[in-house]
């Protein structure tokens, strides 16, 4: 930075520390008498042994220092290191060896991943066009970042992300259900609001609406989360306890079995929630458990609804879920789009919508330009078979009064947001009403 700076003639900023590459590499040499086990080589746990007594120095050089030193690991080696093995006699010659620390883990992510068949390929546009970003995307990054924390050989890191990919699992699927049941917005951000637990949400929100075992103490899918998961992530959040192998690949499990059990669940109350359960688990997944012509049939005979975009639909609900735990009330009209509305009915309304809030307001008609009055005369005299939002630039605003802002799905057409439809026609004035009589 300092460089860059001469370069441009400016003085460079003192505040910022100069970047110092290392001059030179730390080579650990570690002696220690070989251990046996009956589970696994000798080497093998004499070399983790090794890498445990190098953490313990890298941990106190941290206390010292402060320096974040990454802690060594046998993912973070290379998959072969060459060693010397000794019977420990007095004049006897060691021979080299090498330990294959780790083999494929480490260039897993620099290979090309398996082509994609046509069937993948539409399911990719339909997650792009449909819930990009994706419905899941906090429980998809955070699996995604756990797995790579992992080989890198990161527990501690793996173990808190596994826990969270989990929690944000559990809370999207039961968001979900509660926009299919068309719960308010303001009741959903109440139980949002409570302190209860992730664990306890889990007991008092899923039982009575999939069925199914959801007891956290009796053997199943939850218990075992509850167990392998969430208690081993709440023991390094807590306590900086790093979880070994065999746990992580333990919590590994339990969360892919407590996904499989939430489709499960979705799956045998289908009819109940049709959208949730085809977002959720798209045709893979009701096609995996040989589902798919069993929920078409169903969504066929109980005609239901299926909303065109669901996942966009969900994502504008869910955001004003957030905005009303965020206690936006008030839109700012000053930056504001200005929208005119038409109606099959021949009624025609003015609208602020502020993006930024998620929030609208009818207006008055604003002042317009000539050119503009006839470009909006023109809009209003198309027929509207449904309602019909259009964008109005240049248009003048002044604002002589409080206006009254709501939801934009709740005033905009173009922007649904709920899980039924939902009328938004507005009555006649009462002078047409009496024209018509």
């Amino acid at each position: 930075m300092s460089a860059l700076g001469d370069v441009l003639g400016r003085t460079a900023d003192a505040s910022v520390p100069p970047i110092r590459r290392p001059k030179v590499v730390t080579v650990a040499e570690v002696f220690g008498p070989m251990t046996v086990s009956a589970s696994r080589d000798g080497i093998t746990d004499t070399f983790d042994e090794a890498l445990k007594v190098l953490r313990s120095i890298q941990r106190a050089h941290h206390l010292v220092t402060e320096r974040p030193l990454r802690l060594v690991t046998r993912k973070g080696l290379p998959a072969a290191l060459p060693f010397l093995l000794s019977s420990g006699e007095v004049f006897a010659k060691p021979s080299v060896q090498i330990f294959m620390a780790n083999v494929g883990e480490n260039d897993a992510n620099h290979l090309r991943g398996p082509d994609l068949n046509q069937d993948q390929q539409r399911a990719l546009s339909r997650a792009f066009n449909d819930y990009s970003p994706n419905i899941f995307a906090a429980f998809s990054d955070m699996r995604r970042e756990a797995n790579l924390a992992y080989r890198r050989g990161e527990n501690l890191s793996t173990i808190i992300l596994a826990g969270a990919a989990a929690e944000a699992l559990l809370v999207e699927v039961m968001l979900l259900m509660m926009w299919e049941e068309d719960l308010s917005c303001a009741d959903v951000a109440r139980v949002l609001d409570t302190k209860d637990t992730v664990t306890k949400k889990v007991t008092s929100q899923f039982s009575g609406r999939l069925g199914g075992q959801w007891n956290l103490d009796r053997p199943g899918p939850v218990r075992d989360w509850r167990i392998n998961l969430a208690d081993l992530r709440n023991a390094a959040v807590h306590g900086g306890q790093t979880p070994d192998d065999e746990e992580i690949q333990t919590a590994f499990k339990a969360l892919s079995e407590l996904e499989r059990h939430l489709g499960d669940r979705l799956v045998a109350n289908m009819r109940r929630y049709p959208a949730t359960t085809q977002i959720f688990l798209g045709p893979k997944g009701l096609g995996r458990r040989g589902k798919a012509d069993a929920f078409w049939a169903a969504v066929k005979a109980d005609e239901t609804y299926l909303p065109p975009e669901p996942g966009r639909y969900f994502r504008r609900w869910n955001q004003e879920v957030d905005r009303i735990r965020a206690k936006r009330l008030i839109g700012n009209a000053e930056n504001a789009e200005i929208l005119v509305i038409s109606y099959p009915n021949g009624v025609h309304r003015w609208f602020v919508q502020d993006n930024d809030s998620g929030l609208a307001a009818q207006i008055p008609e604003p002042a317009l330009e000539p050119r503009l009055a006839q470009q909006v005369a023109k809009v209003k005299a198309q027929p509207a078979i449904m309602p019909v939002s259009t964008l109005v630039r240049g248009a003048t605003l002044a604002l002589t009064r409080t206006l009254n802002w709501l939801p934009i799905g709740e005033v905009n057409p173009a922007h649904p947001y709920r899980r039924w439809q939902v009328c938004l026609i507005p009555p006649l004035p009462i002078e047409a009403e009496d024209e018509d009589a």
